[in-house]
C-alpha cells in the first residue's frame, strides 16, 4: 500500500484525532454463564481514535540490587525485582511521551492483568484521602504486577500493598486474573481499595464508574480491601447505605453521570433483555444472570453495540448517547480461561486494533514469544506498515458511511470471526497434547507461529479492503456507486 493519505482519508482520520475522553467498557463473564464453560474478561480501551497501540512480548530478564521502575512523567518508583517474568503487553507507541499504558497481558505464570476503566471517586473522599500525584497510575500497573506476580490473588495483593504505602494517582477499576479464579478491583482514593473474587455464576458490565456494593471486609478468602474501608467513609461523613447494608460505590464513587448510564443499560439489557432494567434505574447491579449462556461472540458484538433499534440509538436519539461501540476505540480483547489450559498457558486473547465495530478480533495464546512486525511499529502518525493503523484506517473508511461502505467490511469480519472461533478448538487440542506432552518449547513455538500468520492473513485481507474502499470512496465524487461495497475477497486460503 503506498504510503501517502488521500483527501478523504485525511478528512476522516482528522476526526480520529479529535481530543481524547479516556473512557473504557469492561466486561466479566464466569465460567458458568459460557456456552463453552471458559471464563471471560473483556474491555475496550477507548482513549480515542487516533491514539495508536502496539502488542509486543517482554522477554524474561534480571536486574540487580538497587535498581528501580520509574514513571519518568510523575517521579513514581518501585523496586525491580531480580529476575522479571516474561509477560505480553499492548502499550502505546512510546512517542506519545505519557507512559507505557501496556493496557492487557499475560506472564508466563498464566497470569493476565487488564488494567483499567478509569473511575472517579467524590469530593468528600478527596478531602480527606487525595490522589497522590506521584502514586501508582493506569499508565504502570501492568507493568508492575505482570513481572513479578504468579497467581491473580498475588497481583491484588501487590497492588493493595502499593496503594497503601504510597499511594494512588488515579480512580481506577481492574481485573486480574489466572486459570483458577478472577479478581475484580476498585481503588477509590489515595489509599483506599477493595477487591472481590469474582463468582463463577454471574455476568458484569462496567463503565467508568464504582460498581461494588456491600463489602464483608471479614471475608479474607474472597475480600481484600483496606481494613478501614467502612470506619474511614462513616467517620468522614460520606457513607451511604442501599437495602441497608453499606454501599462502596455510593460512599467513595461520583454520581452515575449518563455516559455511564447509557452504557449499564445498554451492556445489561444487551446481554439479558430479559431483564429489562429500566434506563432510570436507581443503581445499576454489578452482577447478573442472564437466561441464557453467553458465547464469545456475543462478547464482541457487546463491544461493538450502538444500542441499534432502542430508545438511544445515536442515529435517532435527540440528545447526544455514550455507546459502547464507539468510534473512540484504540484496541479492544476479551480473554478467555478455559479448564483445560495448563496453568503456563494462561489464556487466549481475542483482540481488535481500533473500533471493534469494523476491525476482527484477532486470537494469540498468552505463551507467545513473538509478534509480528507490525504490531511493533512505534509511531503516533499513521504508519501503512502499522498493524494499528491498517485496521484503523479501514474502520475510518467504513464509517463514513455505515450502510454503503461499512456494511460489507462488517459482514467479512464477522465471517472471518466465525472461522478463527471454530478452528481455535482445533488449536486448542493441538496445544494441550503438547503440553499433556511435556514439549513445553514446541508448544510456544506453535502458539506464537498460530498467532503470526492469522495475523499475517488478516492484515493482507484488511490492506485488500483498504485499497479497494479508498477507490470506491473516491468515485463517488464523480458518479455515485450504485450498489453498496463488497469485499472481492474471501475466506479461502486463510491461515491454518
Amino acid at each position: 500500500m503506498k504510503k501517502f493519505i488521500t483527501g478523504a482519508l485525511a478528512a476522516a482520520l482528522t476526526l480520529a484525532f479529535a481530543i481524547p475522553t479516556f473512557a473504557c467498557t469492561g466486561t466479566y463473564v464466569g465460567k458458568y454463564m459460557t456456552e463453552d464453560g471458559s471464563r471471560m474478561v473483556a474491555r475496550t480501551e477507548d482513549i480515542g481514535g487516533g491514539h495508536t497501540k502496539r502488542f509486543e512480548v517482554i522477554p524474561r530478564t534480571t536486574y540487580k540490587n538497587g535498581e528501580y521502575f520509574v514513571d519518568e512523567q510523575t517521579g513514581f518508583k518501585y523496586p525491580q525485582p531480580a529476575v522479571v517474568y516474561k509477560y505480553t503487553a499492548v502499550p502505546d507507541s512510546e512517542v506519545e511521551d505519557d507512559g507505557i499504558y501496556a493496557e492487557i497481558g499475560f506472564n508466563e505464570y498464566g497470569v493476565a492483568v487488564d488494567a483499567t476503566v478509569s473511575a472517579s471517586p467524590n469530593e468528600a473522599v478527596l478531602a480527606v484521602d487525595p490522589l497522590v500525584d506521584d502514586g501508582l497510575r493506569e499508565a504502570n500497573i501492568p507493568t508492575i504486577v505482570l513481572p513479578r506476580v504468579q497467581s491473580a490473588r498475588e497481583g491484588v495483593e501487590l497492588i493493595a500493598s502499593i496503594v497503601e504505602e504510597q499511594g494512588a494517582a488515579e480512580g481506577n477499576v481492574l481485573m486480574i486474573a489466572d486459570k483458577n479464579e478472577a479478581w475484580y478491583m476498585e481503588i477509590y482514593s489515595g489509599h483506599r481499595y477493595a477487591a472481590i473474587k469474582m463468582p463463577d455464576d454471574v455476568v458484569s458490565v462496567f463503565p467508568n464508574c464504582f460498581m461494588l456494593d456491600y463489602v464483608d471486609l471479614s471475608d479474607t478468602e474472597n475480600v481484600i480491601a483496606s481494613a478501614d474501608l467502612i470506619d474511614f467513609a462513616k467517620e468522614n461523613g460520606f457513607y451511604k447505605e442501599y437495602n441497608g447494608k453499606f454501599h462502596a460505590a455510593l460512599s467513595y464513587g461520583e454520581e452515575l453521570t449518563t455516559g455511564n448510564r447509557d452504557r449499564l443499560w445498554g451492556g445489561i439489557n444487551f446481554l439479558a433483555p430479559e431483564l429489562n432494567i429500566p434506563y432510570d434505574a436507581e443503581v445499576f447491579p454489578l452482577f447478573f444472570k442472564p437466561s441464557e449462556k453467553i458465547a464469545l461472540k456475543d462478547v464482541m458484538e457487546l463491544q461493538r453495540y450502538r444500542y441499534e433499534g432502542t430508545e438511544r440509538d445515536p442515529e435517532t436519539a435527540t440528545d447526544e448517547v455514550r455507546v459502547i461501540g464507539t468510534e473512540r476505540q484504540a484496541e479492544c480483547h476479551i480473554l478467555q480461561f478455559k479448564d483445560e489450559y495448563p496453568t503456563e498457558l494462561g489464556g487466549v486473547m481475542w483482540m481488535t486494533m481500533g473500533n471493534a465495530e469494523h476491525s476482527v478480533y484477532l486470537p494469540t495464546y498468552g505463551n507467545i514469544t513473538e509478534t509480528n512486525e507490525e504490531y511493533l511499529v512505534k509511531t503516533a502518525d499513521y504508519d501503512a506498515n502499522s498493524a494499528y493503523w491498517k485496521f484503523r484506517s479501514l474502520s475510518t473508511l467504513a464509517e463514513l458511511n455505515r450502510e454503503k461502505y461499512g456494511q460489507g467490511v462488517r459482514d467479512f469480519w464477522s465471517a472471518y470471526e466465525d472461522m478463527l472461533i471454530e478452528k481455535q478448538e482445533e488449536a486448542d487440542k493441538e496445544i494441550v497434547k503438547l503440553y499433556e506432552s511435556g514439549f513445553v518449547s514446541d508448544a510456544q513455538k506453535f502458539a506464537t507461529e498460530l498467532g503470526m500468520s492469522i495475523a499475517d492473513d488478516a492484515m493482507e485481507k484488511a490492506d485488500t479492503m483498504f485499497n479497494e474502499l479508498m477507490q470506491y470512496v473516491a468515485t463517488e465524487a464523480g458518479r455515485a456507486n450504485k450498489n453498496p461495497y463488497t469485499p472481492s475477497i474471501t475466506l479461502e486460503n486463510t491461515a491454518e
